[in-house]
C-alpha cells in the first residue's frame, strides 16, 4: 500500500446510497468506488490495468493524465503514489476534434445532445475524486494547447484511447513530448485484423464521415506514430482488449455478422465478443 493509499478518506455514505449515488450519473469508466460499489461505466478498464506498461511506483512524480474523462487513470497513478496528478479533458463536446460529419446535421446534433448530458460538466469526475479523497487537478485542455510555458513539465505522462478520436495523432503526440520530462505510456485503440496479418508494415484506415474516430490503425501504425512524434519507445505489450462496461450498449450477434463483410463489421464483432482492440508502449521523448 502507498502513502496515497493510505491517506485517501473512506466515503461517509453506506454502500447502498453510494450506489444509488453514482446510478444517478453518467460513467464512461468502470470505477470501483468503494468494495462493492463499481459505477456503470461504457468501458471496464480495470482488467487492463495489468496488461499497461505502467509504472508500479510513481513516488514523488508529477504526473499527467491526457483525456481523463472520468479520471480511471489519473486515480489509478495517484494510488501508485504520484506526488501530484493534472487529468486534462475537454468539457464541450462542441470542441471535440471529432469528424465534422459525426457532429452536423440532425443526427449529429442530437448526438453532441447525448453527449453533453453524458458528460454532465465532469459531474462523474467530481463524484469519484470526493468519494476517493483525491487531490487530482482537472483542466479544461485540448491536448493540442499542451505547453511547457504554461502547464510545466511533467514526470511521468498517460494517454489512452485517445487518438482515433484526433484528426491529427501525431501533432497530439507532439505536444505530449514538449510537456514530457520522463517517460509516457500511450495504450490505444487498433484494428486487429490488419495488427495480425501486417504485423510489421505501418497501415491505418481512415474513417472521419459519420463515426466519431478519424484514424484506425494496425499496431505497428501506431507505434510509427509514437516514433514519428520524437519518441523512443523502450517497452511495449502484445495486443489486449478493453472490455465494454455495463452501460455499452450490445447489439445481438445475430445482426453484428451481417455485416462480416466490411472491415467496420469484423471488428464490431470482434468488439461484441471480446472489447476493443488495444495495444500499448512506454517511451521517452528522444534527447
Amino acid at each position: 500500500m502507498t502513502s496515497r493509499e493510505t491517506t485517501m478518506t473512506q466515503p461517509t455514505l453506506s454502500t447502498t446510497d453510494l450506489d444509488a449515488r453514482a446510478r444517478e450519473l453518467s460513467w464512461y469508466h468502470s470505477l470501483e468506488l468503494a468494495p462493492g460499489v463499481v459505477t456503470p461505466g461504457f468501458f471496464d478498464t480495470r482488467p487492463t490495468v495489468a496488461k499497461v506498461p505502467l509504472p508500479a511506483d510513481l513516488t514523488g512524480k508529477r504526473c499527467l493524465d491526457v483525456g481523463t474523462w472520468d479520471g480511471f487513470w489519473a486515480f489509478e497513478m495517484e494510488r501508485r503514489g504520484a506526488a501530484s496528478v493534472t487529468a486534462i479533458d475537454i468539457e464541450d463536446p462542441t470542441r471535440w476534434d471529432w469528424p465534422p460529419q459525426s457532429t452536423f446535421g440532425p443526427a449529429g446534433q442530437a448526438r453532441l445532445g447525448y453527449l453533453r448530458e453524458f458528460k454532465s460538466g465532469a459531474a462523474s469526475f467530481a463524484f469519484a475524486k470526493e468519494t476517493l479523497g483525491s487531490s487530482v487537478k482537472r483542466l479544461d485542455c485540448s491536448v493540442y494547447d499542451l505547453d511547457p510555458a504554461v502547464h510545466g513539465t511533467f514526470d511521468f505522462v498517460f494517454l489512452g484511447s485517445l487518438l482515433l478520436h484526433l484528426r491529427d495523432p501525431v501533432l497530439a503526440l507532439d505536444r505530449v513530448r514538449g510537456v514530457c520530462g520522463g517517460e509516457a505510456v500511450f495504450a490505444e485503440s487498433i484494428e486487429l485484423i490488419p495488427s495480425l496479418t501486417h504485423p510489421r508494415t505501418a497501415v491505418a484506415r481512415l474513417e472521419g464521415l459519420d463515426e466519431s474516430w478519424w484514424w484506425q490503425p494496425n499496431a505497428a501504425g501506431f507505434r510509427r506514430m509514437v516514433r514519428s512524434a520524437g519518441f523512443e519507445i523502450i517497452d511495449r505489450t502484445g495486443i489486449y482488449f478493453l472490455p465494454l462496461g455495463e452501460a455499452h450498449p450490445k447489439p445481438p450477434l445475430h445482426t453484428a455478422w451481417r455485416s462480416l463483410g466490411s472491415a467496420r463489421g469484423r471488428e464490431r464483432i470482434v468488439t461484441r465478443v471480446k472489447g476493443i482492440p488495444h495495444t500499448a508502449v512506454r517511451a521517452r521523448p528522444l534527447g
